[in-house]
This record gives C-alpha cells, sequence and structure tokens, in this order.
C-alpha cells in the first residue's frame, strides 16, 4: 500500500509539472518558424521590429513597494514562482528587515516535496515560515540547529485538513515532520 502511495505521489508531481510547463511554454511569444525578421528598421520607420541583436530582455529600474503599477501591468504583478503553486516569497525570511530576505538558499529538494504535498490534498498549502536568519529565528525561539537556517524547513498549515492529516500525508510525500497539534501547523524538513 505504501509502494502504491508513493507511486501515485511520484505520478501527481510528473502531471503537476507537465501541466506547468504546457502552461508556462503557452504563455511566451509566439513566432512562426518561416519568420523573416529585417537585419536593419527600413530608412524612416522607427517602429520596426526589434532585430535579433536587440532580442535581449530589457528590466524595468526597481521600484519603490509603495509605488503604484500601471494599469494591465499584469506580468509585472507576477511572483517568482518556485514550483507551480509556491512563490519564491513564500519561502522567504520574515524578519522584517534584520537580512535581505535570503540568508540562505531553499533547498531544491524542499521546494519539491512541499509541492507534492500541496499536490497530494489538490488544496493550497499555507507557508508560515521558511527561510530564517539568526537574529528571526531567535525571535521565534527556534533551535540554534535550526533547519531553517540552512533552507531545508518551512512551517506550514493547509486549511480544511488536521494537523494529524497534514502529517501523515508530509511523511507520504517523504518529509521529516514535527506536529504542533495545539498551534494547528506542522513543521517539515528534509
Amino acid at each position: 500500500m505504501k509502494r502504491l502511495k508513493k507511486t501515485f505521489i511520484i505520478g501527481l508531481v510528473m502531471v503537476c509539472a507537465v501541466v506547468s510547463m504546457m502552461f508556462l511554454g503557452s504563455l511566451g511569444p509566439k513566432r512562426a518558424e518561416n519568420a523573416v525578421i529585417p537585419e536593419d528598421p527600413p530608412a524612416g520607420i522607427t517602429d520596426a521590429p526589434a532585430t535579433e541583436k536587440s532580442r535581449e530582455p530589457v528590466f524595468p529600474p526597481p521600484q519603490d513597494s509603495d509605488s503604484a503599477l500601471p494599469d494591465g501591468d499584469a506580468e509585472a504583478r507576477m511572483p517568482l514562482m518556485a514550483t507551480p503553486h509556491f512563490a519564491m516569497e513564500e519561502y522567504q525570511c520574515d524578519c522584517a528587515g534584520y537580512c535581505d530576505g535570503w540568508p540562505c538558499v531553499v533547498e531544491p529538494e524542499l521546494l519539491e516535496k512541499i509541492e507534492a504535498l500541496r499536490c497530494y490534498f489538490g488544496r493550497p498549502v499555507i507557508i508560515t515560515s521558511g527561510v530564517r536568519c539568526e537574529a528571526r529565528n531567535e525571535e521565534v525561539g527556534g533551535v540554534s540547529w535550526s533547519f531553517h537556517k540552512r533552507g531545508c524547513a518551512a512551517d506550514l498549515y493547509c486549511p480544511g485538513v488536521g494537523v494529524g492529516d497534514l502529517a501523515a500525508g508530509a511523511k507520504d510525500c517523504g518529509l521529516n515532520v514535527l506536529p504542533y497539534y495545539s498551534s494547528g501547523y506542522i513543521h517539515v524538513e528534509i
């Protein structure tokens, strides 16, 4: 039975990955295979298509978080995704300024297994604590050897799923689990 669950989870993760790749691939610009891109724009025309030489991305200057985004700028509002269902910012240290938000790198294995957990339940999983800097770890009473400080742990919950069921699902996804029944969340680590 355990092997069947593991096979199911692996298959589910693979399906999520394929669907995500198909979705992300459909967002890119479409161009016919035989499209001709002129080397130089025709004389007198200033709005000609870009040449291959100028196809490097141009990033806008950084904006203050208080500044408003222009209407219709959906791409600028899109967060950087760690996995199909989780943005990188969900794993960011929430110390409010002791560090730059990334005192360490989040381990890819942790990202994959939390994504598998999300797919396992088919509903949102909320990450309440991802990576932590030393100051934030002390602030929340974390142990000095905390896996959060190495990018190998996260605290999370899933609305509508009990702590016991969530812990069992996390174990099925290959995560080490510490359930906090009274607080309503679990600590997972690799």
